[in-house]
């Protein structure tokens, strides 16, 4: 899906810098489909290199209610750390947990006259990080910072380092708690924040394992419960977390693979040697007991490449063969991996089960693109622009789509895209499109080229045309209503009912990216103010 979130998006280097080595090294490969929640920038690799992160100061602070301005940091050089206050909220009437079930998302057919607005604790300077991540109905947290720069903004000169976290009630705009931290480093930085499963605990940790934040922190309260005492096998932190309630990560060491409780990460569950000069885990989406490894070689592989690809098993540690992460098809519960590509175009798809053993296999027709199939459902744990995934997997092509079952590679039919007017890439490459399912409605949409879409029956595949939409960079759903942002950069987003074509509102911000759905509840984010749509 296209992004609907901020558009100060950071690149993450851990991903990217594997994907950066494995493309070179072997056939051109296809964008990623997960997202990643701890993996650091690649501006703050560069500085890193440059030697440029002594930390100077660290002030940790939880508040309730509205937040209170960043202390300033400390002049001292040595690192300080103040404990946070007890706080003094009144207790939540709603649990506070991760759900563990897709969060629905909810239209908006109006806007309201009084939205909820909610300034939270940031700097507002340009090369800010704004993270947003979904919990539950109506619950989500919001970093803001720390400050990652890499194009000399005037506003990030200095070396003042500035993060806060706070969970939100995103349907009445209440800050159900806030943490603070501030530190002196160089203004090239990246701070990860990692939803721990459903173990009601988060990870917020300064990637470089620096003088930023190292803690596990309590999700229905903010406290912190321990320091994160990490390691790092390169420049910054590689981990991620266990799915379910253990509130584990696997984290790589700079000679081993190993399963942690970060609030004792001196002991580990299991340890793996690693049979290369280094390795990077990368995270699954849904109820899978491996995670996908990418292995740096002492010496060049079978195919001559530095990289070869693999799986460890979260529950022993064992690691064998595996698929490729930027190969991966993550739907809802059987993934599938793209098994062989031919002149840089995927030509073999192979499903995979639990466990990451292969169970099916497909020839893929001559310039496809494989997605998995989304929905308009938001997954709890992971950043808002993630959307839920089905368990089906859409072939498409300019000439046509097949629809397939995840779990067995069954075809569920097939039909000519000759209508939709998609167009292949540069170099004769597959179209690039995503492909959305409404059950509710039984439509199947494939979007292509911003916002162009072409509808089939969800069940048959015959042709079911919807009103056409305007042109514009961008859309999103909900479960009724399509959300367009109609003429970048102005910020205008405009809602229409599906079904009808019918214009139901328009608004506009600052800027084009920074509408999203979190927690369920659409909302804007213009800086370091959170607003109410509806």
């Amino acid at each position: 899906m296209t992004a609907t979130g901020p558009v100060f998006d950071p690149a993450r280097s851990a991903i990217l810098r594997d994907i950066l080595h494995e493309t070179v090294a072997k056939a051109p490969a296809r964008p990623t489909r997960t997202r990643f929640a701890l993996v650091g920038g690649l501006v703050a690799a560069a500085v890193l290199l440059a030697g440029g992160t002594a930390a100077l100061a660290l002030s940790g602070a939880l508040h309730f209610g509205p937040s209170e301005p960043a202390p300033a940091p400390a002049p001292t050089p040595s690192i300080t750390s103040t404990p946070a206050p007890t706080p003094t909220s009144t207790p939540s009437s709603r649990p506070i947990a991760v759900q563990t079930t897709p969060i629905q998302r909810h239209d908006v057919n109006e806007l309201g006259s009084t939205p909820w607005s909610l300034d939270l604790p940031g700097t507002g300077r340009s090369c800010e990080q704004r993270h947003v991540y979904d919990i539950a109905d109506g619950l989500a947290l919001v970093q803001l910072g720390a400050h990652v720069v890499g194009d000399g903004s005037p506003d990030c000169n200095d070396d003042l380092q500035h993060v806060s976290v706070s969970l939100v009630d995103t349907r009445q705009g209440t800050p159900m708690w806030t943490r603070e931290w501030t530190w002196h480093a160089a203004p090239l930085y990246d701070v990860g924040v990692m939803v721990l499963g459903t173990s009601g605990r988060i990870l917020v940790v300064d990637e470089a394992l620096g003088g930023g934040p190292h803690d596990v922190i309590d999700l229905a309260t903010g406290r912190t419960l321990a320091d994160f005492a990490g390691e790092k096998a390169d420049i910054l932190l590689n981990a991620q977390a266990v799915p379910g309630d253990s509130g584990d990560i696997v984290m790589s060491t700079p000679n081993s693979i190993v399963r942690v409780d970060p609030r004792d990460a001196h002991s580990p569950r299991w340890s793996t040697d690693i049979p290369g000069k280094s390795a990077s885990v990368y995270p699954m989406v849904g109820d899978t007991d491996f995670l996908p490894v990418s292995i740096l070689l002492n010496a060049p592989g079978p195919d001559g490449g530095p990289y070869e690809s693999a799986r460890i098993d979260l529950q022993t540690g064992r690691l064998d063969p595996g698929p490729s992460a930027i190969a991966l098809i993550q739907t809802d519960s059987h993934p599938a991996v793209i098994s062989q590509y031919t002149a840089g175009q995927p030509t073999e798809l192979t499903g995979l089960d639990r466990s990451g053993q292969a169970t099916w296999t497909r020839r893929l027709p001559p310039g496809s693109d494989v997605r998995a199939v989304s929905t308009s459902t938001s997954v709890p744990g992971t950043d808002v622009n993630y959307p839920g995934a089905s368990d089906l997997i859409a072939v498409v092509s300019t000439s046509g789509m097949t629809i397939l079952e995840s779990a067995s590679g069954t075809e569920r039919w097939s039909a000519s895209t000759a209508r939709c007017g998609l167009t292949d890439r540069v170099a004769g490459s597959s179209p690039l499109v995503t492909v959305f399912l409404d059950p509710e409605h039984d439509t199947l949409t494939v979007v292509h080229d911003g916002t162009g879409t072409c509808t089939f029956t969800a069940s048959t595949g015959a042709p079911r045309p919807l009103p056409d939409l305007p042109s514009g960079s961008a859309l999103f759903f909900g479960p009724d209503n399509t959300y367009v942002f109609t003429n970048e950069p102005s910020g205008d987003l405009t809602a229409f009912d599906r079904q009808t074509g019918t214009k139901l509102w328009s608004s506009t911000a600052t800027n084009p990216g920074s509408w999203f759905f979190a927690g369920g509840y659409l909302v804007r984010l213009n800086g370091d103010q959170l607003t109410a749509v509806g």
